[in-house]
């Protein structure tokens, strides 16, 4: 009698020793989850708040009579952008990549800009003199007669493209309106 309670103590020390390891297992797997669904929604966070920084420039607007139009900038708003995607190319070192690289695993991030006929490519690489001449040369649009000016405003003409492996914006193009 006295084998057959000292068993079955052995027995229930075993069988909570068993529970105790299996609820530290869930535990350890559950913070875990935890864990690995913070990091993505902070990544997802990190990513939209990096592609905003440019699909702010793309879509529409309402006009206040119920119309849609296309959101406007400024050459400032478009120069912005290319010193924005410069920075952001030489920082994370992708500089030197060759912007014409395959669209959906690129990091380089490029702007185009078409004023009138002329379009100009990759103004990102621009250096400051020449941003600076497109903002001088195109802030402003005279009359025929010469006698009035109105700012120039530009659209994304095309959806901005987004990598389908980084995610991440990666070519915009604008065209005067």
């Amino acid at each position: 009698m006295e084998n057959a309670s000292k068993a079955l103590i052995m027995a229930a020390e075993i069988l909570i020793g068993v529970m105790v390891i299996s609820i530290g297992v869930y535990l350890f797997n559950s913070i875990g989850e935890y864990s690995a669904d913070t990091t993505a929604q902070m990544q997802e966070a990190q990513i939209s708040q990096f592609n905003n920084q440019f699909l702010k420039y793309y879509g529409t607007t309402s006009t206040g009579d119920g119309e849609l139009e296309a959101i406007r900038c400024t050459i400032h708003d478009v120069i912005g952008l290319a010193n924005l995607a410069k920075k952001i190319n030489a920082e994370n070192g992708y500089a030197d990549e060759i912007p014409n690289s395959d669209p959906n695993t690129t990091y380089y991030i490029q702007i185009d800009l078409k004023i009138g006929v002329r379009t100009y490519k990759n103004i990102e690489t621009y250096e400051q003199n020449e941003l600076l001449n497109l903002l001088k040369n195109n802030s402003i649009a005279y009359s025929e007669e010469g006698t009035t000016a109105e700012t120039k405003y530009f659209i994304c003409s095309e959806m901005p493209r987004i990598g389908e492996v980084t995610r991440l914006v990666n070519y915009m193009k604008f065209v005067e309106i």
